[in-house]
């Protein structure tokens, strides 16, 4: 075996952060969502204004909730370099919106001793400036549960981003740059998740698709357990097939098969991006990140862009002995059970979400 580079482990610390901890090995959760529960209308807060208005969609789609949706709100005028100027949570977007903003969801009241982490990849290159979070996943860590929840979220969910408008829920993360927002882009991404959906997210880990093909191959291959085959246009190789069972990939076939969609889907993408992750983190197991997990941490510091500490997370480490491998939940939002397809007045093809089904997800993942 080639010696283990650590200097490549762009996405080391977000796996080994839970997925090692929870087992690794659990089967993924098919979420079918429960009645929805519906959304609280009763003191108005921050998040949730008195006044509301029934959800309207285009006339491609007839809704299928009971959602409900706030009249655009008023347009904030950005400064010269895209500040906001006064700015306070949720003041209206700078482009004004031609479908209707969702109405701020109440928080999911989660226990103190959860965590809850952005794990995002990038689309940005060296060449390129501009860039989307094409994989958003949330990494939930809860001590007193001894629990590790991964929920991975569409990159097309059409959803509200506070003081810029309604827009795709990968746009978020750059926008909070664009429009230096306060906390930055992170601060703008979180505020984003807390709006649409009433979740929390403490801190993130982002990397992007080179360093996630450097890293696979710095950790000489892994095993990928894929739950059904695939075959899809690989460059270089023509239609290119990854049966059902265990593959060994190295970094480039497992960049090919987590991004891989022209004969799937986003969603079925999504499905084998947590089984890469699985995968990575199980190759981490084997050689004893956590063991190690300090120096290990020290040294994915210098390659990553994350706002975690060691101190954050060793706390966390203790879950290794007393999750068992089943623990670990994995949940996807899906067409139809939590969203639909639809097309913006403006043309484009996103993904409406079912803000009841999700709602009812989230707890029942999430809070239990």
């Amino acid at each position: 075996m080639k010696r283990f580079k650590v200097r490549y482990l762009l996405l080391a610390v977000p796996v080994c952060l839970a997925l090692l901890c929870a087992g690794l090995y659990a089967q993924f959760s098919s979420y079918a969502p429960a009645a929805p529960k519906g959304l609280s209308t009763g003191t108005p807060t921050p998040f949730r204004p008195a006044t509301e208005t029934p959800f309207q969609v285009g006339p491609t789609e007839t809704p299928t909730a009971t959602d409900t949706m706030l009249p655009p709100l008023p347009t904030v005028t950005p400064t010269a370099t895209g500040g906001m100027l006064p700015w306070a949570p949720y003041a209206g977007p700078v482009h004004p919106a031609s479908t209707p903003i969702p109405i701020p969801a109440g928080e999911i009241l989660q226990d103190k001793e959860t965590l809850n982490i952005a794990l995002l990849g990038i689309d940005k290159s060296a060449t390129t400036g501009s860039y989307r979070t094409d994989a958003i996943m949330i990494l939930s860590l809860d001590r007193d549960r001894k629990s590790a929840v991964l929920i991975s979220f569409p990159r097309d969910l059409y959803v509200y981003i506070p003081a810029y408008g309604m827009q795709r829920i990968n746009a978020a993360f750059l926008q909070g740059q664009e429009l230096q927002y306060p906390g930055g882009r992170f601060g703008l991404f979180a505020d984003t998740m807390k709006y649409n959906f009433g979740l929390r997210v403490d801190h993130y880990a982002l990397m992007n698709f080179q360093g996630f093909k450097d890293m696979v191959d710095a950790l000489d291959g892994i095993d990928v357990t894929a739950s059904r085959p695939l075959t899809d246009f690989r460059l270089g190789y023509g239609n290119y097939t990854i049966p059902a069972g265990v593959t060994h990939m190295d970094g480039s076939m497992a960049l090919w098969y987590s991004r891989a969609r022209q004969t799937t889907n986003d969603f079925d993408r999504e499905r084998r991006q947590q089984e890469v992750i699985l995968a990575i983190a199980q190759r981490l197991l084997d050689l004893r990140a956590i063991a190690n997990f300090p120096g290990f941490f020290n040294t994915f510091m210098k390659y990553f862009e994350s706002d975690l500490t060691l101190d954050m997370l060793t706390p966390y480490l203790e879950l290794a002995g007393s999750v068992s491998p089943s623990s670990l939940q994995r949940y996807r939002i899906t067409v139809p059970d939590g969203c639909s397809n639809w097309t913006t007045p403006e043309g484009g093809m996103v993904l409406l979400p079912k803000y009841d089904a999700i709602r009812a997800m989230l707890e029942n993942a999430l809070v239990g």
